[in-house]
């Protein structure tokens, strides 16, 4: 009988062998980009686990061409907010599944919820949309514009940890990542996070579906190695615990499924259809709408001075916070948690025609202390990604010419 670790490790040796297929991936790399003394400083640099994927795009025979940097989809590494980032899309796809069942439903109807178990919160109330209600579209759009985490949390109670994992399996976008938690929530249990909330959709009053509280029967624990990190950690009363710190129950998201997640948004076709998620073309606009939209574009951002273009794309502009040239859109989804920098992005020149993928993660930890907000972001972490992004758009203009 094939067991649930079994698959795991099978996904992840097929996960390296695609990666390795890319022959030559890390000598290009080497060449072109981390030529660049400054990156290759601090790519080189053990402590700094750094991981590259970038991708170019054929879109005249649909086909991409990977080449990677110390990639390895075994090696932990915490992904932080970008796990935020299928937990959308998959919101959508539940939508549509639950409207395939004939009840009339979308993504701007009031979604109520819940709380009747010890650790979960209610969530009725949002005072940025129409009916000052929440629903699904706003909570993707602070999702992606501000990397919000209680919108997260909240479609991630709509889904629940077996539709999570389950689904992102069979369209191929999972091989050994995990989502098995709600974001910034202190003291949740693994049990906790194994529960979801009862949830209701309303419209004018009328309730349209009634979303059941459920609890995985799957316990979704990833198998990635060296899950067991640093010196020390602060714990929930701020307390210094000489002990390395344990992730094993933490979410896992490895570079190559996330990057893949990303493609299957922005070049669906590229992919066969049951490795596609299922849902509709206007899904398709509003995802790819939200992904590259800044903090900007909504009014019940625009007087916050918090959120600056460049405050969730961390390629390219991560290292300041002028505006954006508006030639330049980034379909992304950032992390930034426990000393580790994530960005997965489609660049886009919409003056030169030209779109690539880069995907690459950073550790910012010195001390190796977790939990004690001592981190090098902004001398390290940000400036790395920011000079990644602008050394392979460069790269990507030369080719172009």
């Amino acid at each position: 009988m094939m067991t649930y670790k079994n698959l795991v490790f099978i996904f992840g040796i097929l996960a390296v062998l695609v990666l390795s297929s890319c022959a030559g991936g890390k000598n290009l790399i080497n060449k072109q980009f981390l030529k660049d003394e400054y990156l290759k400083s601090v790519a080189s640099n053990p402590d700094h686990e750094v991981q590259i994927i970038y991708t170019s795009v054929n879109k005249k025979n649909k086909t991409f061409t990977s080449y990677t940097y110390n990639v390895d989809p075994s090696k932990y590494f915490y992904p932080a907010s970008t796990v935020k980032m299928p937990v959308a899309i998959l919101a959508l796809q539940k939508i549509n599944e639950i409207k395939g069942t004939g009840i009339d439903i979308n993504r701007k109807d009031n979604m109520l919820t819940g709380a009747f178990r010890p650790n979960q919160t209610p969530s009725f109330v949002d005072e940025t949309t129409e009916s000052r209600q929440p629903n699904i579209e706003r909570y993707i759009q602070k999702l992606f514009a501000v990397s919000d985490n209680n919108a997260y949390n909240r479609l991630y109670e709509f889904l629940g940890q077996d539709y999570i994992n389950q689904t992102l399996r069979s369209k191929g976008a999972f091989t050994n990542s995990i989502i098995n938690h709600r974001l910034s929530i202190p003291n949740l249990t693994p049990e906790d996070n194994r529960h979801t909330n009862d949830i209701r959709f309303f419209r004018n009053n009328s309730m349209l579906y009634d979303n059941k509280g459920t609890s995985s029967e799957i316990v979704w624990k990833h198998a990635a190695q060296n899950a067991v990190k640093g010196v020390g950690y602060l714990d929930a009363k701020d307390s210094l615990v000489n002990q390395p710190f344990d992730f094993t129950m933490k979410n896992f998201y490895n570079l190559k499924d996330m990057e893949g997640t990303l493609q299957r948004i922005i070049l669906p076709d590229f992919f066969p259809t049951n490795q596609r998620f299922d849902i509709t073309a206007d899904d398709y606009e509003f995802l790819k709408k939200s992904m590259s939209d800044l903090p900007k574009t909504y009014k019940f951002y625009q007087n916050d001075t918090t959120y600056y273009d460049s405050y969730v794309k961390f390629l390219m502009f991560g290292d300041n916070k002028a505006p954006m040239p508006e030639n330049i859109k980034i379909y992304n989804k950032v992390g930034n948690a426990y000393g580790y920098l994530i960005d997965c992005a489609y660049i886009e020149d919409t003056s030169k025609d030209i779109g690539f993928f880069l995907t690459a993660v950073i550790h910012v930890n010195k001390n190796k202390i977790y939990n004690d907000g001592k981190y090098e972001y902004n001398e390290i972490g940000l400036p790395f990604l920011a000079k990644l992004g602008k050394v392979v758009y460069e790269y990507e203009l030369k080719n172009k010419k």
